[in-house]
Protein backbone atom coordinates (compact mmCIF):
# COMPACT_ATOMS: atom_id res chain seq x y z
CA UNK A 1 0.00 0.00 0.00
CA UNK A 2 1.58 3.76 -1.25
CA UNK A 3 1.76 6.45 1.22
CA UNK A 4 2.33 10.19 0.63
CA UNK A 5 5.79 11.23 0.94
CA UNK A 6 6.82 13.30 3.24
CA UNK A 7 9.45 16.77 2.91
CA UNK A 8 12.06 16.04 5.26
CA UNK A 9 12.84 19.74 5.32
CA UNK A 10 16.41 19.29 4.59
CA UNK A 11 18.56 20.41 1.59
CA UNK A 12 20.06 18.63 -1.32
CA UNK A 13 22.37 20.97 -2.61
CA UNK A 14 24.67 19.34 -4.36
CA UNK A 15 22.20 17.95 -7.47
CA UNK A 16 22.12 19.82 -10.40
CA UNK A 17 21.19 19.16 -13.64
CA UNK A 18 21.96 20.88 -17.01
CA UNK A 19 19.09 20.32 -19.91
CA UNK A 20 20.62 21.89 -23.03
CA UNK A 21 17.93 22.12 -25.92
CA UNK A 22 19.35 23.27 -29.31
CA UNK A 23 17.95 25.92 -31.79
CA UNK A 24 17.17 23.00 -34.40
CA UNK A 25 16.91 19.26 -34.13
CA UNK A 26 20.50 17.63 -35.53
CA UNK A 27 24.08 16.60 -34.95
CA UNK A 28 26.11 19.14 -33.30
CA UNK A 29 29.14 18.79 -36.07
CA UNK A 30 31.13 19.40 -32.48
CA UNK A 31 30.27 15.82 -31.48
CA UNK A 32 31.14 13.23 -34.03
CA UNK A 33 31.52 10.40 -31.12
CA UNK A 34 27.27 10.90 -30.70
CA UNK A 35 26.81 9.62 -34.32
CA UNK A 36 29.39 6.31 -33.25
CA UNK A 37 27.31 5.74 -30.87
CA UNK A 38 23.75 5.79 -32.61
CA UNK A 39 25.73 3.81 -35.21
CA UNK A 40 26.18 1.12 -32.98
CA UNK A 41 23.28 1.51 -30.49
CA UNK A 42 21.22 -1.95 -30.12
CA UNK A 43 18.50 -0.10 -28.64
CA UNK A 44 15.79 -0.12 -31.08
CA UNK A 45 14.36 3.23 -29.48
CA UNK A 46 16.18 4.93 -31.53
CA UNK A 47 14.91 5.03 -34.61
CA UNK A 48 15.68 6.02 -38.07
CA UNK A 49 13.24 9.24 -38.05
CA UNK A 50 14.94 10.19 -34.33
CA UNK A 51 17.07 13.64 -34.54
CA UNK A 52 19.71 14.79 -31.59
CA UNK A 53 17.85 18.14 -30.11
CA UNK A 54 19.60 18.23 -27.25
CA UNK A 55 22.26 16.66 -23.99
CA UNK A 56 22.43 16.50 -20.58
CA UNK A 57 24.76 17.61 -17.96
CA UNK A 58 25.25 16.67 -14.42
CA UNK A 59 26.86 18.33 -12.11
CA UNK A 60 29.97 16.97 -10.65
CA UNK A 61 30.50 18.82 -7.20
CA UNK A 62 34.15 17.48 -6.33
CA UNK A 63 35.63 18.56 -9.78
CA UNK A 64 33.12 21.60 -9.99
CA UNK A 65 32.22 20.70 -13.44
CA UNK A 66 29.09 19.61 -15.49
CA UNK A 67 29.70 16.11 -17.46
CA UNK A 68 27.62 14.83 -20.52
CA UNK A 69 25.91 12.31 -19.68
CA UNK A 70 22.28 12.21 -21.67
CA UNK A 71 21.09 13.09 -25.08
CA UNK A 72 17.73 13.92 -26.06
CA UNK A 73 16.42 12.77 -29.15
CA UNK A 74 13.08 14.02 -31.44
CA UNK A 75 10.87 11.97 -33.50
CA UNK A 76 11.15 14.42 -36.55
CA UNK A 77 8.45 12.56 -38.44
CA UNK A 78 6.05 12.48 -36.35
CA UNK A 79 6.91 16.43 -34.82
CA UNK A 80 6.63 18.13 -38.67
CA UNK A 81 4.90 15.53 -41.16
CA UNK A 82 6.03 15.47 -44.67
CA UNK A 83 3.70 16.38 -47.32
CA UNK A 84 4.06 12.70 -48.30
CA UNK A 85 3.03 11.63 -44.92
CA UNK A 86 -0.10 13.83 -44.87
CA UNK A 87 -1.65 12.75 -48.14
CA UNK A 88 -0.90 9.03 -47.74
CA UNK A 89 -2.98 9.89 -44.51
CA UNK A 90 -5.56 11.68 -46.57
CA UNK A 91 -6.01 9.28 -49.04
CA UNK A 92 -6.74 6.39 -46.46
CA UNK A 93 -9.62 8.57 -44.96
CA UNK A 94 -10.95 9.40 -47.83
CA UNK A 95 -11.26 5.67 -49.09
CA UNK A 96 -12.85 4.85 -45.64
CA UNK A 97 -15.02 7.20 -46.26
CA UNK A 98 -16.00 6.50 -49.63
CA UNK A 99 -16.78 3.11 -48.27
CA UNK A 100 -19.05 4.22 -45.88
CA UNK A 101 -21.11 6.61 -48.40
CA UNK A 102 -21.19 4.00 -50.71
CA UNK A 103 -22.35 1.57 -47.79
CA UNK A 104 -25.38 4.24 -47.13
CA UNK A 105 -26.74 3.31 -50.69
CA UNK A 106 -26.10 -0.52 -50.70
CA UNK A 107 -24.00 -2.10 -47.98
CA UNK A 108 -23.25 -4.88 -50.81
CA UNK A 109 -23.16 -6.09 -54.49
CA UNK A 110 -22.68 -3.85 -57.43
CA UNK A 111 -23.82 -0.47 -57.90
CA UNK A 112 -26.92 -0.07 -60.75
CA UNK A 113 -26.29 3.33 -62.41
CA UNK A 114 -28.39 5.43 -60.67
CA UNK A 115 -26.69 4.51 -57.24
CA UNK A 116 -23.42 4.96 -58.88
CA UNK A 117 -24.95 8.54 -59.89
CA UNK A 118 -26.19 9.13 -56.09
CA UNK A 119 -22.79 7.78 -54.83
CA UNK A 120 -20.55 10.71 -57.00
CA UNK A 121 -23.13 13.01 -55.52
CA UNK A 122 -22.97 12.03 -52.33
CA UNK A 123 -18.76 12.26 -52.70
CA UNK A 124 -19.19 15.67 -54.13
CA UNK A 125 -20.86 17.11 -51.36
CA UNK A 126 -19.24 15.04 -48.68
CA UNK A 127 -16.86 18.02 -46.59
CA UNK A 128 -14.26 15.35 -46.01
CA UNK A 129 -13.76 14.36 -49.38
CA UNK A 130 -12.96 17.65 -50.65
CA UNK A 131 -10.72 18.56 -47.98
CA UNK A 132 -6.86 19.30 -48.44
CA UNK A 133 -3.87 17.32 -47.34
CA UNK A 134 -3.04 21.06 -45.21
CA UNK A 135 -5.93 20.03 -43.41
CA UNK A 136 -3.98 16.59 -41.88
CA UNK A 137 -3.38 17.26 -38.33
CA UNK A 138 -1.35 14.27 -36.87
CA UNK A 139 1.73 16.86 -35.72
CA UNK A 140 2.14 15.02 -32.30
CA UNK A 141 5.81 15.65 -29.89
CA UNK A 142 7.57 12.47 -28.89
CA UNK A 143 11.47 13.11 -27.37
CA UNK A 144 13.52 9.97 -25.79
CA UNK A 145 15.93 10.43 -23.46
CA UNK A 146 19.35 8.29 -23.73
CA UNK A 147 21.84 7.66 -21.47
CA UNK A 148 25.03 9.02 -23.75
CA UNK A 149 28.41 7.25 -21.63
CA UNK A 150 30.38 4.37 -22.34
CA UNK A 151 30.56 3.37 -26.03
CA UNK A 152 26.53 2.38 -26.50
CA UNK A 153 23.50 4.52 -25.70
CA UNK A 154 20.16 3.53 -23.59
CA UNK A 155 16.98 3.99 -23.29
CA UNK A 156 16.06 6.23 -19.95
CA UNK A 157 12.38 6.98 -20.98
CA UNK A 158 10.61 8.78 -23.44
CA UNK A 159 8.12 11.99 -23.59
CA UNK A 160 4.31 11.60 -25.82
CA UNK A 161 2.00 14.23 -26.17
CA UNK A 162 -1.39 12.86 -25.74
CA UNK A 163 -3.34 14.63 -28.68
CA UNK A 164 -6.70 12.88 -27.40
CA UNK A 165 -6.97 14.02 -23.77
CA UNK A 166 -5.91 17.56 -24.96
CA UNK A 167 -9.00 17.49 -27.34
CA UNK A 168 -11.42 16.74 -24.70
CA UNK A 169 -9.74 18.73 -22.08
CA UNK A 170 -9.82 21.63 -24.28
CA UNK A 171 -13.28 21.52 -25.44
CA UNK A 172 -13.77 21.27 -21.38
CA UNK A 173 -12.54 23.65 -20.19
CA UNK A 174 -12.49 26.26 -23.14
CA UNK A 175 -8.49 26.70 -22.70
CA UNK A 176 -5.45 25.24 -24.76
CA UNK A 177 -4.18 22.45 -22.52
CA UNK A 178 -1.28 20.37 -22.67
CA UNK A 179 -1.50 16.49 -21.72
CA UNK A 180 1.75 14.15 -21.85
CA UNK A 181 2.76 10.61 -20.87
CA UNK A 182 5.91 9.77 -19.75
CA UNK A 183 7.48 6.29 -19.89
CA UNK A 184 10.29 5.02 -18.03
CA UNK A 185 12.00 1.82 -18.47
CA UNK A 186 11.58 -0.64 -15.06
CA UNK A 187 8.96 1.19 -14.32
CA UNK A 188 5.51 -0.28 -13.93
CA UNK A 189 3.51 2.99 -13.77
CA UNK A 190 3.09 5.19 -16.63
CA UNK A 191 3.09 9.24 -15.71
CA UNK A 192 0.58 11.37 -17.34
CA UNK A 193 1.56 15.20 -16.71
CA UNK A 194 -1.52 17.34 -17.40
CA UNK A 195 -1.82 21.17 -17.60
CA UNK A 196 -4.33 22.80 -14.87
CA UNK A 197 -4.58 26.08 -16.31
CA UNK A 198 -3.28 28.73 -18.14
CA UNK A 199 -5.50 31.25 -19.10
CA UNK A 200 -4.79 35.00 -17.43
CA UNK A 201 -2.16 32.98 -15.39
CA UNK A 202 1.12 31.28 -15.88
CA UNK A 203 0.79 27.69 -16.75
CA UNK A 204 0.93 24.90 -14.36
CA UNK A 205 1.48 21.35 -15.24
CA UNK A 206 0.41 18.51 -12.03
CA UNK A 207 1.40 14.64 -11.95
CA UNK A 208 1.45 12.28 -9.44
CA UNK A 209 5.07 9.89 -9.23
CA UNK A 210 5.63 6.92 -7.42
CA UNK A 211 8.89 5.95 -5.55
CA UNK A 212 8.21 2.28 -6.58
CA UNK A 213 11.20 1.56 -3.90
CA UNK A 214 9.70 2.95 -1.09
CA UNK A 215 6.24 3.06 -1.68
CA UNK A 216 5.72 6.77 -1.28
CA UNK A 217 3.51 8.78 -3.46
CA UNK A 218 4.43 12.61 -4.58
CA UNK A 219 2.55 14.95 -5.76
CA UNK A 220 4.11 17.62 -8.03
CA UNK A 221 3.39 20.98 -9.37
CA UNK A 222 5.31 22.68 -12.01
CA UNK A 223 4.13 26.00 -11.75
CA UNK A 224 5.45 28.51 -14.30
CA UNK A 225 7.02 31.84 -12.31
CA UNK A 226 4.37 35.46 -12.88
CA UNK A 227 7.59 37.72 -14.32
CA UNK A 228 11.22 36.07 -14.80
CA UNK A 229 13.87 35.95 -17.48
CA UNK A 230 13.87 33.10 -18.86
CA UNK A 231 11.36 30.34 -18.77
CA UNK A 232 11.06 29.18 -15.19
CA UNK A 233 8.91 26.97 -13.03
CA UNK A 234 8.97 26.22 -9.42
CA UNK A 235 8.84 22.78 -8.74
CA UNK A 236 6.71 21.40 -5.31
CA UNK A 237 5.95 18.76 -3.73
CA UNK A 238 2.67 17.87 -2.10
CA UNK A 239 2.52 22.08 -1.83
CA UNK A 240 5.70 22.65 -0.89
CA UNK A 241 8.76 24.13 -2.84
CA UNK A 242 11.38 21.54 -3.10
CA UNK A 243 13.36 23.01 -6.11
CA UNK A 244 13.16 24.85 -9.45
CA UNK A 245 13.62 24.06 -13.11
CA UNK A 246 15.69 27.87 -14.19
CA UNK A 247 15.42 28.90 -17.62
CA UNK A 248 18.27 30.26 -19.35
CA UNK A 249 17.65 33.63 -21.38
CA UNK A 250 20.85 33.78 -23.26
CA UNK A 251 20.81 30.36 -24.98
CA UNK A 252 20.06 29.53 -28.54
CA UNK A 253 17.86 26.82 -27.40
CA UNK A 254 15.60 26.38 -24.64
CA UNK A 255 18.38 25.88 -21.72
CA UNK A 256 17.61 25.34 -17.99
CA UNK A 257 18.99 23.93 -14.91
CA UNK A 258 17.10 21.54 -12.71
CA UNK A 259 17.56 22.57 -9.10
CA UNK A 260 16.20 19.82 -6.34
CA UNK A 261 17.14 20.34 -2.57
CA UNK A 262 14.37 17.82 -1.29
CA UNK A 263 16.97 14.65 -0.88
CA UNK A 264 14.41 11.62 -1.47
CA UNK A 265 13.41 12.89 -4.57
CA UNK A 266 16.83 14.39 -5.91
CA UNK A 267 18.37 10.80 -5.35
CA UNK A 268 15.73 9.55 -7.34
CA UNK A 269 17.58 8.73 -10.64
CA UNK A 270 13.59 7.89 -12.60
CA UNK A 271 12.31 10.84 -10.83
CA UNK A 272 15.44 13.03 -12.52
CA UNK A 273 14.96 11.39 -15.73
CA UNK A 274 11.02 12.45 -15.73
CA UNK A 275 11.71 15.92 -14.63
CA UNK A 276 14.34 16.20 -17.57
CA UNK A 277 12.20 14.97 -20.08
CA UNK A 278 9.32 17.72 -19.06
CA UNK A 279 12.15 20.22 -19.08
CA UNK A 280 13.29 19.49 -22.62
CA UNK A 281 9.46 19.73 -23.42
CA UNK A 282 9.41 23.51 -22.24
CA UNK A 283 10.51 25.04 -26.00
CA UNK A 284 7.86 22.95 -28.38
CA UNK A 285 4.80 24.36 -25.71
CA UNK A 286 3.97 27.28 -27.53
CA UNK A 287 4.06 25.70 -30.73
CA UNK A 288 1.67 22.74 -29.30
CA UNK A 289 -0.72 25.14 -27.90
CA UNK A 290 -1.01 26.70 -31.17
CA UNK A 291 -1.81 23.31 -32.64
CA UNK A 292 -4.35 22.47 -30.02
CA UNK A 293 -6.43 25.88 -30.90
CA UNK A 294 -6.47 24.90 -34.17
CA UNK A 295 -7.05 21.29 -33.62
CA UNK A 296 -10.10 22.47 -31.85
CA UNK A 297 -11.31 24.79 -34.17
CA UNK A 298 -11.24 22.43 -37.44
CA UNK A 299 -13.15 19.79 -34.70
CA UNK A 300 -15.85 22.75 -33.89
CA UNK A 301 -15.94 23.71 -37.72
CA UNK A 302 -16.92 19.74 -38.89
CA UNK A 303 -13.18 20.39 -40.76
CA UNK A 304 -10.91 17.63 -38.67
CA UNK A 305 -8.91 15.08 -40.37
CA UNK A 306 -7.38 14.85 -36.86
CA UNK A 307 -4.78 11.74 -37.09
CA UNK A 308 -4.45 9.20 -34.09
CA UNK A 309 -1.82 7.59 -34.16
CA UNK A 310 -1.55 3.27 -33.07
CA UNK A 311 1.38 4.33 -30.72
CA UNK A 312 -0.89 7.36 -29.13
CA UNK A 313 -4.12 4.60 -28.57
CA UNK A 314 -1.82 1.98 -27.32
CA UNK A 315 -1.18 4.88 -24.20
CA UNK A 316 -4.92 4.86 -23.85
CA UNK A 317 -5.60 1.25 -23.34
CA UNK A 318 -7.12 -0.02 -20.12
CA UNK A 319 -4.33 -1.30 -17.92
CA UNK A 320 -6.49 -3.97 -16.74
CA UNK A 321 -7.14 -5.89 -19.82
CA UNK A 322 -4.52 -8.29 -19.73
CA UNK A 323 -6.04 -9.63 -16.52
CA UNK A 324 -8.84 -10.38 -17.78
Amino acid sequence: MATEGKISGDSQKRYSRLVDMWAAPGLNPTNIDVLTKLKSAEDRQFSKNMAITGKIFDKDTEAKTDDETHIIGIRTDIWKPSKEDRERSLNAIKKKRKQELRDQIKSGGRLTQAEKTKLEAKVDNDDMMSMDSKNVDKARLVLKLFRSTGKNINWKGSLEELTVREVHQSLGSKKALITFAINLPGYEYLVQIQQCRRFFRPAVFSFAYLNDKTEEMWYIDLKKYWFSWGIDYHIEAQGKRIGKIDGKLLALGTDSRIKIKEPALAQDQKFLDLLTLFSASVGFHRTIWKNIRHRIKNIESDKSAHIIEDEELWLLKNPRRVMR
